[in-house]
């Protein structure tokens, strides 16, 4: 199986996404096609890869829809075509007002201005109606081709054999340069909607300097290897992930942590592509290039949401599949009431014309795909990164946030606050730290650290027991309740009117003393709890460690409950609980032993850590690892909750009462031509204020 990514041109009107998508499902070995009208992208997906992507854009640009790789745009035609077309539309349509506006301009220049508009400036919509129709389906063009040509050539033959006075050479004119502007402008805001994405691409190097032959050389990206020796000198972006192997300085890492304060760097430590060294030169030995490199997956997953759709723009497709057809019949049935019921065939001509010019489906297929595009964008900027758009629609609608305590609402730095044991301190530090060093577990690594400088002693038959201890060489470290279940007697220590966490040592069948451990909650906790609360969410705490401790953090955080010392493969079990009470559910997880939760979760959020951005079980990732960025994602979804129903509901109301108005002959089609270019634009402007989420 494979998936490619294309760039589609020339489409006008979500019709054309839900025909592109019909004919590309149709294509055998074809398993999923997704179109994305807003950003004109495409991503299809194949069960054999012997189906090749040129000919899937081959099958798509012969229905009259230019599409080529991700990659190989130069390869379409340019936008610069469509700006002359425009303004040269709008240069010669001008003098045809003049007769409206009470002057005089001879008939033949009028038939001569008209033609040029017509089949010059507007040649594009006959060749698009022509595609679209031997495909067996209509779209925009076909409306547009309908309308003007009606108007042309009823005009023409007017003034040809004069059986009429009235001539609208100015009605077709005008149109066509009404809905180039309209297309022009709409694609200046699309460009604009997707500025964010265009960002992050800047943050991507185009070239670093490498070490060769005792020298620095400026090469390529693309000619950097793993391995490579990279110098970054101050005021420089990083171009990869890597590590420090001379140098120090201090780097900006806002746009992965999020944090202002430049973070040191010296020799050892890794550094990420995109983040800004502010002073020292820098020696770095890449290891992760490309789109292996944490920028370089943040691009990607913004990318795949950016493309992904909303449940709710399926209907909004659906409608737009059968929408031209239906207008078609609207406009013939306009024209034959008028003619034939009120016997006025040039009303009727007209009113028709309008109908067919207002009914343009485009706001519509913008409504959502803008909307997705934005908030994408401008959540990565903030540490918010979506991986599907549905995850991101449904955020708003979470009853119950299922929070994972460790790294979330608490620091995550334990420490050893104090220790309680019948044998000297010395001798039980390094006999607990003897079997700690062993294990990369956060409680071990605050043991290890204190008994730090201590001698330790080899051990065999280490063993770990996930979530509850560690065992060797006849000692046994752990939870109290890890300890009992080994039948170690604990009586002589009272630990269970501890608040803090509990690690107990056993020699034997022995307990020799235990560790208090403690971890700070952080500042913005309680803040963001409570922000929550107004927000409509319950907030629950979960966690492996002991009822006392974590019921101390819930308590100084108001929390709604809380679920202590589930082990991590029970955690998907408390999610499931919520889900059979019929609550929509968020998971806020680590993403590694939470990942059955943050699957199974309605929708799960992956605390990334800053450069950590894989979230393969989550629908969303929070690279700054508190509960004020979960916060953001929630406000960042109740936005796009609002701005997508906005959208629609604008664009049904445009169009429902816009075609009666037009059928009725309330609507003249000049008018009818701007206010279509008005909707489409408007709702992207709409949908651009979503930038204003985050601004405090």
């Amino acid at each position: 199986m494979a998936s490619y990514d294309f760039t589609i041109r020339d489409m006008n009107c979500s019709s054309c996404v839900a025909k592109i998508e019909k004919r590309l499902m149709q294509e055998e070995g074809v398993s999923k096609a997704t179109v994305n009208f807003a950003s004109g992208t495409a991503k299809v997906t194949v069960e054999e890869e012997s189906l090749r992507p040129e000919a899937l854009a081959k099958i798509i640009t012969e229905m009259g829809y230019p599409m080529v790789l991700k990659g190989d745009e130069e390869k379409a035609p340019s936008d610069v075509w469509l700006k002359v077309r425009t303004f040269g539309a709008i240069l010669l349509a001008a003098p045809l007002l003049i007769p409206m506006l009470g002057g005089h301009l001879s008939v033949s220049v009028q038939m001569v201005l008209a033609t040029f508009v017509q089949f010059g400036a507007g040649y594009s919509f006959y060749i698009g109606s022509y595609k679209s129709l031997r495909s067996g389906t209509a779209n925009m063009d076909v409306l547009v081709a309908l309308g003007t040509s009606a108007a042309y050539f009823y005009s023409l033959a007017a003034a040809i054999f004069y059986f009429s006075t009235h001539l609208y050479f100015e009605t077709s004119a005008v149109l066509i340069a009404l809905i180039l502007l309209g297309r022009f402008f709409e694609h200046k805001s699309k460009q604009n909607a997707q500025s964010g994405m265009k960002a992050l691409l800047k943050m991507e190097a185009k070239s670093a300097r490498i070490k060769k032959e005792g020298g620095f050389k400026e090469v390529p990206i693309e000619a950097v290897t793993h391995g490579d020796l990279v110098i970054v000198r101050p005021g420089e972006s990083v171009p990869v992930d890597g590590e420090v192997v001379e140098g120090v300085s201090h780097l900006d890492e806002s746009m992965l942590t999020g944090e202002s304060v430049p973070v040191q760097k010296e020799k050892g430590k890794m550094v990420f592509a995109g983040t800004l060294n502010k002073e020292g030169s820098l020696e770095i030995k890449a290891t992760r290039l490309g789109k292996e490199t944490s920028l370089g997956k943040i691009i990607r997953l913004v990318e795949e949401a950016q493309g992904s759709k909303a449940p709710i723009q399926r209907l909004a497709d659906q409608i737009s599949g059968i929408f031209v057809p239906i207008v078609l019949g609207i406009a013939l049935l306009t024209f034959l009431i008028w003619g034939w019921g009120m016997h006025d065939w040039l009303e009727g001509l007209i009113s028709g014309i309008a109908v067919l010019v207002i009914a343009c489906p485009c706001a519509l297929g913008l409504a959502v795909p803008t909307v997705i595009m934005v908030a994408c964008a401008q959540g990565a900027k903030q540490g918010v990164l979506v991986k599907d758009a549905e995850g991101l629609e449904l955020a708003v609608r979470v009853e119950a946030l299922v929070i994972d305590k460790t790294g979330t609402v608490t620091e995550g730095n334990l420490s050893v606050s104090a220790m309680y044991t019948s044998l000297s301190e010395e001798a039980f530090l390094k006999k607990a730290a003897t079997l700690a060093r062993y294990s990369n577990h956060p409680l071990s690594e605050a043991i290890t650290k204190r008994a730090e400088g201590l001698p330790l002693e080899e051990v065999k038959d280490f063993k770990s027991h996930d979530g509850k201890g560690l065992s060797g060489k006849g000692f046994l470290l752990g939870s109290p309740r890890f300890l009992k279940e080994q039948g170690v007697d604990c009586s002589a220590f009272d630990m269970d009117g501890e608040t803090d966490v509990v690690v107990a040592l056993a020699e034997g069948k022995q307990c020799t003393g235990y560790f208090t451990l403690s971890d700070q909650i952080k500042e913005d906790s309680a803040e963001a709890v409570a922000a929550l609360h107004r927000l409509g969410k319950k907030v629950y705490l979960l966690s492996g460690d002991r009822r006392p401790v974590v019921e101390a953090v819930a308590n100084t955080l108001s929390l709604d409950g809380f679920y202590a010392e589930v082990l991590p493969e029970d955690k998907a079990k408390v999610v499931q609980a919520f889900q059979e009470k019929e609550q929509v559910v968020g998971m806020v997880g680590d993403g590694i032993n939470d990942a059955p939760a943050l699957a199974l979760a309605d929708v799960g959020f992956a605390i990334a850590s800053g450069t950590d951005v894989a979230m393969e079980n989550a629908s969303i990732g929070l690279m700054r690892s508190n509960l004020t960025n979960l916060l953001d994602a929630i406000r960042l979804s109740k936005k796009v909750f609002v701005k997508i129903r906005q959208n629609l509901f604008f664009a049904f109301f445009y169009n429902c009462a816009g075609i009666p108005l037009a059928a009725l002959g309330l609507l003249n089609p000049m008018i009818a031509g701007l206010a279509m270019a008005l909707s489409s634009i408007s709702v992207v402007l709409n949908s651009l204020t979503i930038r204003r989420v985050f601004k405090k």
